[in-house]
């Protein structure tokens, strides 16, 4: 399903999946709810509402990643 426009949306499960080999191991790494990572993950992210800057560094540093490698913006085109 492709990104909605106007919307973050995470951009690589694969490296994810590489580095921390299932969402439960990252969650409690992180200390959030597995749902919330396998709502990150699942669709490409379209139906996440928000993140954290917390939450995203937190996320960053168990990856040794930075957020571009995780995230990217689909720009509105009905705007």
């Amino acid at each position: 399903m492709p990104a909605e426009a106007g919307k973050r949306t995470v951009d690589n499960e694969q490296l994810i999946m590489e580095l921390i080999k299932t969402m439960y191991v990252l969650a409690k790494k992180l200390g959030i709810r597995p749902n919330a990572i396998s709502q990150w993950v699942s669709d490409g992210g379209v139906d996440v509402k928000s993140i954290t800057l917390d939450t995203l560094n937190r996320i960053c540093a168990a990856l040794d990643c930075q957020p571009g490698e995780l995230l990217k913006y689909v720009k509105d085109t009905n705007q």
